[in-house]
């Protein structure tokens, strides 16, 4: 027990000092934020900053916690935390503190699956903290410029020097936490250039980041050299390295199945398809927007922040950059 009082009194320290830190990022980085407007961003946003926090245990020692941003994904070892994703900024005290009931270790590692705030808003906090944050090379390039999401209303960066990853990879690396063997796995450019896909075993969980969210059309960061291909070379990945009883943990939703993952699949080669023979057509953005291409999968997968439209416009310019890439 008194082992307990001071680690809570040491984390007490550090989450004083830390959320100093955390605010003077907040403003720092304000004049990056969206002109007024309900953009991609800003509904999702609100969803972020409203919905409760929830925790969901996967396997002994591993929980997922979602609601304040991307799916968080929390790894136990025998003296330390290690996380996958951090959620918003303006939360992290709150997830912090989850994980901790949950866990009962100090956070020590962070791992982030790509750049987008809302699973490396943790970042300062944790990194001010002394935690060593992972993620595929091209993160720390993201975080530490300007970015500008096209579509989605997304613009953020650069971020401060404690939020950047202190240890990147190129192609993938291996992770041990304690009985359970982490593989990181970067398939190319997808939902971005610096997606970290994370098997976990002999626990059989795979956590796939915002290469696929259930059931949400997925944004596509074509500023970050993301595509419509990529995510499906991606997926086909996944598929073939999970099977009928991996928990798969996606970007935002519940937790998934291989055949949740696998309609999804289905769905983007669909839509694929469907806009590349317009696009041969020679229709245009907007007409191809008004054909509806997606029409009969918007019941499932159109109820996210992602609108139908907003999707077949990055699909749509996709492939109009993958068309003049191979000429």
């Amino acid at each position: 027990m008194e082992f307990l009082r001071n680690m809570r009194s040491s984390f007490a320290f550090i989450q004083v000092f830390v959320c100093a830190v955390l605010l003077w990022g907040t403003a720092w980085r304000a004049a990056g934020q969206v002109a007024p407007g309900k953009t991609v961003i800003q509904k999702a946003t609100e969803q972020f900053e409203s919905s409760p926090l929830t925790t969901t245990s996967l396997d002994k020692g591993i929980w997922m916690f979602s609601g304040d941003g991307g799916n968080v994904t929390a790894i136990t070892a025998e003296g330390s935390t290690l996380l996958i994703d951090g959620g918003i900024e303006s939360r992290v005290s709150e997830l912090n503190a989850a994980v901790f009931k949950a866990t009962w270790r100090p956070v020590t590692q962070l791992v982030n699956t790509h750049w987008h705030f809302d699973h490396t808003g943790g970042n300062v906090y944790f990194g001010s903290g002394g935690v060593t944050i992972i993620a595929q090379e091209n993160v720390k390039k993201s975080l530490s410029s300007a970015q500008n999401v096209p579509f989605v209303g997304l613009r953020d960066g650069r971020y401060p020097s404690q939020a950047l990853p202190t240890v990147t990879y190129s192609n993938s690396m291996t992770l041990r936490q304690d009985t359970q063997h982490l593989t990181l796995v970067n398939y190319g450019p997808a939902h971005t250039d610096g997606d970290t896909v994370i098997y976990i075993s002999p626990a059989n969980v795979a956590v796939v980041g915002d290469i696929f969210s259930n059931r949400f059309y997925p944004i596509i960061d074509l500023a970050s050299q993301g595509s419509i291909d990529g995510m499906i070379h991606s997926v086909d990945q996944i598929l073939a390295k999970t099977d009928e009883q991996t928990k798969i943990v996606p970007g935002h939703g519940p937790v998934a199945t291989r055949s949740d993952l696998q309609n999804y699949h289905d769905m983007l080669v669909q839509v694929r398809q469907r806009i590349k023979l317009l696009v041969v057509a020679g229709k245009t953005i907007d007409e191809v927007v008004a054909a509806a291409p997606t029409k009969d999968f918007d019941a499932e997968w159109g109820r996210g922040y992602v609108s139908s439209d907003v999707f077949v416009r990055m699909v749509f310019t996709s492939l109009m950059q993958s068309s003049k890439t191979t000429r």
